[in-house]
């Protein structure tokens, strides 16, 4: 904390889950946040993007819960304010009777995930390890099968530095709209065209980014593998791809198995003429570094982790990894050099598949489930399957959901727990793109009765151990202080170039401090060669049918991330938007800005249709998270991708790989 022009200035790390984790400052006076910027010390601009609009209001909503709640009938919506004590002392109690009756603590369930990945938010997961052995979600809907192909080609996650983008010569934007997603990436774009890069965007819609972009290639949504392939084939046709073989492995098999690809067949995948895939091809050859930035849309298809894999190996094969400028960027998995002791992570835990939740539910066998806590999640919205997971939640007994808004999954909920906002509490975060880790502190206190994640779990502990002496291990003395001293060991603070986590007041510092990886081609894989994929004998390409004539794409809203538009949630149409190309539209006797029903074999909603005329005609385009009552996840059935099970003990899940109709309404 810091003073400036009468201002309390307090450093934050955005907890949006977006790729930039922008170091933020706030101003505070008076004991209010009148507003926030961005933290240019730490290398950035000032600049934040459009979703800082709700990144402050949710502090000051007047729809903010502030105090503990619960729900006389489940659903009802007749809510009873309550006291802290008896909120604890109500699941307390259940947790301890749901304990004696199974001689077991498996029927309590944690399904937690993205809404913060602040350390200290680990201690719910902490606190419910604390129990004994119980049920908890694993894995990730965002980038599994990504993850994966990475781990398996260079041996770990790691992203080059993006100020190397200044270096490249060529850099492609794979399934990825960093004009919405990345503010402070894009600067560094403009700034590599500047000294002469040249800019590609392939994606399957006409983003914000492609239009800014010197070339555009539209593609058909999951055929990004076959266009990697149809490039892998045409630049060993024309001798650019070289490999030493003691530092790369299995290209001699790869090349030769896409040199035998069916081309034809490829090219209809695509849905792009052979003159567009040689242009692409040549300014591959003739421009490196060549940067890659894979987005996480494109691995979000039944075989994203084979297109992953076939990308990095374009980039291997033509000499652009390991080089200034060069590198296939994903997600970075740099916060693992922490030791997340606050977690107290166990051996036993029963561990269900967040990507399929209410099928692992129905899948178990022995005890059930019958007590849910959810944390930085919103199911309801989010999930795939939910007929099933609406059936499953009235099979548990107690829901218990800690959030700072009335999402979906709250209203279902039985008692609510209100939690600060990253304005409220001291803790440290990092980043899966930027290599920032920074510290947020307090720049207020809590508004109301909020509480952090933190707080909750001691409280919890403190309760359960009078119940029942030793029913939970959870440290319930630490301050806050205390846990995160215990996660900055000397071999992190080494790492990150510190001596204490109060360092971290001065500002963020990076957690890698090499901006290159794999320099001088040394991999962190077994042998420490790069490993190419081998190719499978028939690409499964899903396409739409005569029945269900549409993919059905939902992207990321520019203002928000799924459900943290709830401060804005009133000003959001009631159903969902359907963008759908003009000609498209008509001739199914559509009207733009008239209600439709959006269906498949899994089920109907209503939409509203608006048209557009730069949509390719077999795209239905929805944006994650923009109307009030949603329910697109209604139409998903949750099909696994190929990869997941090594980065994150699941599988992901293919959320664009939906196929639906629209009529009128």
């Amino acid at each position: 904390m810091f003073l400036q022009e009468n201002y309390q200035v307090t450093r934050h790390i955005c907890p949006r889950n977006c790729y930039d984790s922008c170091p933020m400052l706030a101003f505070t006076r008076g004991g209010k946040i009148e507003y926030i910027t961005g933290d240019k010390t730490s290398g950035t601009s000032e600049r934040l993007c459009s979703k800082r609009e709700d990144i402050l209001a949710a502090v000051y909503h007047p729809q903010r819960l502030l105090y503990p709640q619960r729900q006389i009938i489940r659903g009802s919506g007749n809510w009873q304010r309550i006291s802290w004590e008896e909120a604890i002392d109500t699941i307390a109690h259940k947790i301890l009777e749901l304990k004696k009756r199974y001689h077991s603590t498996l029927p309590l369930c944690l399904n937690k995930y993205s809404g913060n990945f602040g350390l200290l938010h680990y201690a719910v997961e902490g606190m419910f390890n604390s129990l004994g052995p119980t049920t908890q979600t694993t894995g990730t809907p965002c980038f599994s099968s990504g993850l994966d192909a990475q781990l398996l080609d260079f041996g770990r996650n790691v992203t080059t530095d993006v100020r190397q983008l200044l270096n490249a010569r060529l850099i492609i934007l794979w399934g990825v709209n960093p004009a919405w997603t990345s503010v402070h990436t894009m600067s560094m774009i403009y700034a590599a065209r500047e000294r002469g890069a040249k800019v590609v965007v392939i994606d399957p819609v006409y983003t914000e980014t492609a239009r800014k972009a010197d070339y555009y290639m539209e593609l058909r949504p999951g055929s990004d593998a076959a266009l990697a392939i149809l490039l892998l084939q045409k630049l060993a046709a024309k001798g650019r791809l070289t490999y030493n073989s003691t530092k790369t492995s299995g290209a001699d098999t790869l090349i030769a198995a896409v040199q035998k690809a069916p081309t034809d067949k490829l090219l209809s995948a695509i849905g792009q003429q052979d003159s567009a895939l040689t242009f692409l091809t040549d300014l591959i050859a003739q421009n490196s570094p060549m940067h890659i930035w894979c987005g996480y849309g494109l691995q979000r298809h039944v075989q994203g982790g084979l297109t992953i894999r076939l990308i990095d190996a374009l980039a291997q094969l033509t000499g652009n990894i390991g080089i200034p400028g060069g590198g296939v960027n994903f997600a970075d998995k740099g916060m693992n050099i922490f030791p997340y002791k606050i977690m107290q992570k166990r051996s036993d835990t029963r561990f269900v598949n967040i990507n399929n939740f209410a099928y692992s539910l129905q899948q178990l066998t022995g005890i059930p489930v019958r007590f849910l806590w959810i944390a930085c999640r919103n199911p309801l919205r989010q999930d795939a399957g939910l007929a099933d997971l609406q059936e499953i939640w009235s099979q548990l007994e107690l829901v218990v959901v800690a959030d700072k808004v009335m999402t979906h999954s709250a209203q279902m909920a039985d008692i609510l727990l209100p939690v600060t906002t990253e304005f409220e509490e001291l803790d440290v975060y990092g980043g899966y793109f930027f290599h920032h880790v920074g510290l947020n502190e307090p720049a207020i206190p809590p508004r109301g009765e909020a509480k952090t994640d933190l707080e909750i779990a001691r409280l919890l502990t403190r309760r359960l151990n009078e119940l029942a002496p030793g029913s939970s291990s959870f440290p319930s003395q630490h301050r806050d202080e205390d846990f995160l001293a215990a996660e900055f060991t000397p071999a992190v603070c080494k790492k990150l170039h510190i001596q204490k986590w109060q360092d971290l007041y001065h500002g963020p510092v990076l957690y890698h401090q090499q901006t290159i990886p794999w320099a001088k081609g040394k991999f962190s894989t077994s042998d420490g060669k790069f490993h190419c994929c081998s190719l499978p004998d028939d690409i499964t390409h899903l396409f739409p049918s005569q029945e269900f004539p549409f993919h059905l794409i939902t992207p990321h809203s520019q203002n928000h991330i799924n459900s943290q538009s709830a401060v804005t949630h009133h000003l959001l149409p009631e159903y969902p938007i359907i963008h759908i190309h003009r000609q498209t539209g008509e001739k199914l006797h559509l009207k733009d800005k008239h209600p439709a029903i959006l269906w498949n074999a899994l089920a109907e909603i209503p939409v509203n249709v608006h048209f557009r005329d730069d949509l390719s005609p077999d795209i239905l385009l929805s944006m994650q998270g923009d109307s009030q009552k949603g329910g697109l996840n209604l139409l998903n059935a949750g099909h696994p991708t190929d990869l997941g099970m090594n980065a994150t003990a699941a599988p992901g899940i293919a959320f664009y790989d939906v196929f639906v109709n629209i009529r009128p309404q």
